[in-house]
């Protein structure tokens, strides 16, 4: 059987080996919870008070403004919010610049032309959210509504919402393309815009991937992009399998499309189970190039917010991915010194054996013996765990390095990190050696076992697996429930843990590992300061 047969086709294709998939360990996690405090997830910003969704960040004159959809407590989504920021990390809010429309305030997105930014909104007319509507600003905060004249509307009254815009040169004119749910617009001023149809793709997966056919067969258009000489267009919708909402990508080589699934690297964000966390993304234009903005929901808290900003990576191959932005940087402390030698095997199955000398922590364990044809093995797991209590309120970041070396065997290992949330019990996010990335519940006591809750694997533009014997770099962004995790510099996943108490563990099953190089800094946010929204 290939490599990608066996592995979780991130929605695109499903497919399980005969002996089941391996509950692997495996990669840099980090993971903080719902601490005594109880607040909503935050990782960077949500407004201190009410409620934000659709965020749409820019940069402009020095700064970072983040607009986003709003509702004050007791109240309708009929605002706009706005939050400010030097660099990216630190916010603090301005409050509504837009409220109390007589009509709701859905998704937008923000262009300029000339010396003002222009603003469009989806809205309703009646039943169907099939109108956007535009404003125009000269700072970002004062908006003018530029009324019924200019409002657009699909020829057939269906949905038209949100419109991310983007400019083209073409023989010495600029013209202005807008991208909405609904389909594609044109304007040769930046500001009045012409339907011009549905979006063209190259493999219809209307019903499939969509939200249905009001979307023109791509969902909720996050956002386009030129970048080297192609179109890069995020979608958001149902995904392909797994029946929750993720952030596709489609390419093209002119603007008006046809536009064709990136299937090797489809799922830009998202996740495979019912634990909804990240959804949508938008693009962010910025000096040191093509930022990604995502937003978060969690489930549980219903409540919104804004994590990182990421950097747009396109790889040699062509596909659109999601990197560490340098600019996250300021998030940190001065750094804790940790004793990492100070970790110990909690574990006794498969008698692991472990050392901590000159900066590394070795552990192995297993593999499992050899089982028959179709007879299910758990993966034989070791965790180390250190008495450091690290604070899963205020967060923080974790830096460094981890290699798998595989038994020689039948089985292929992972390694990985864990967050405590009882005993012996906790959070793993699970990198494995052939190819896929596991987050779920991990515990070591007795018979160590894991309950896979997502998936990312093939078809997936985030990082499925670690290669073995590759010495990698991970880092974790760690705060209030939520946590982001990178290997080499690019997003593994986002994702969400329940009461932690701040030990941070770490993993390897049926293999011997090294951690290396290992760092832990204090976020210098605060559920007073600007993360929480304050002034």
């Amino acid at each position: 059987m290939s490599r990608e047969g066996l592995v979780f086709c991130c929605g695109v294709k499903r497919r399980v080996c005969g002996r089941g998939l391996a509950w692997a360990v495996a990669v840099l996690v980090a993971g903080l919870v719902w601490g005594a405090s109880g607040v909503s997830a935050a990782v960077f910003h949500r407004p201190a008070k009410g409620t934000m969704k659709d965020n749409c960040v820019v940069w402009h004159d020095g700064a970072f403004y983040m607009l986003s959809m709003y509702k004050p407590d007791g109240g309708d989504w009929n605002c706009v919010w706005l939050a400010k920021s030097p660099d990216g990390v630190h916010w603090s809010d301005v409050g509504a610049v837009i409220k109390d429309r007589p009509w709701q305030v859905y998704a937008l997105r923000v262009w300029k032309v000339g010396d003002e930014f222009i603003m469009d909104h989806g809205s309703f007319t009646g039943p169907n959210q099939d109108v956007l509507r535009f404003w125009k600003s000269k700072d970002l905060v004062h908006w003018e509504y530029m009324d019924e004249p200019f409002a657009v509307r699909r020829p057939d009254g269906q949905r038209l919402d949100h419109m991310d815009v983007t400019t083209v040169d073409e023989g010495g004119k600029k013209e202005w393309y807008g991208y909405a749910c609904g389909g594609i617009l044109r304007s040769e001023d930046g500001i009045r815009w012409k339907w011009v149809s549905d979006y063209t793709v190259t493999d219809n997966l209307r019903g499939a991937y969509p939200l249905g056919p009001h979307v023109s067969g791509v969902g909720e258009t996050g956002g386009c992009e030129r970048i080297g000489g192609k179109y890069y267009l995020l979608t958001g919708g149902e995904f392909p399998a797994d029946l929750n909402y993720a952030v596709a990508t489609y390419v093209a080589d002119q603007p008006l499309g046809p536009f064709r699934p990136d299937y090797s690297a489809f799922r830009l964000c998202g996740n495979s189970g019912r634990k909804l966390v990240c959804v949508w993304a938008h693009y962010c234009r910025h000096p040191d190039g093509l930022l990604i903005a995502n937003y978060l929901y969690d489930v549980a808290k219903d409540n919104y917010c804004m994590p990182s900003l990421k950097k747009a990576v396109v790889d040699e191959a062509g596909h659109l991915r999601m990197g560490y932005w340098p600019g996250n940087e300021a998030a940190k402390g001065a750094e804790t010194p940790v004793d990492w030698g100070k970790y110990r095997v909690e574990t006794t199955a498969g008698s692991p054996s472990f050392a901590a000398s000159n900066g590394a922590i070795r552990m192995g364990v297993g593999p499992a013996p050899p089982v028959g044809w179709l007879t299910a093995a758990e993966p034989i797991y070791a965790v180390a765990m250190n008495d450091l209590k690290l604070d899963v309120d205020s967060g923080f970041v974790l830096e460094g390095t981890m290699r798998v070396d595989g038994p020689g065997r039948q089985r292929m290992g992972g390694i990985g990190v864990c967050f405590e949330e009882g005993p012996q019990t906790g959070t793993a996010v699970l990198l494995e050696a052939w190819g896929l990335t596991q987050i779920g519940k991990l515990t070591w006591s007795g018979t160590p076992h894991f309950e896979c809750e997502d998936r990312t694997g093939y078809g997936c533009a985030t990082v499925a697996g670690i290669p073995e014997g590759a010495t990698c770099k991970f880092r974790v962004l760690f705060r209030q429930g939520l946590f982001e995790v990178y290997l080499d510099d690019r997003l593994v996943q986002i994702f969400s843990t329940e009461h932690p108490t701040g030990r941070v563990g770490l993993v390897v099953h049926d293999s011997a590992g090294t951690f290396g190089d290992l760092h832990v800094w204090p976020m210098t946010l605060s559920d007073k300061g600007p993360a929480a929204g304050g002034k």
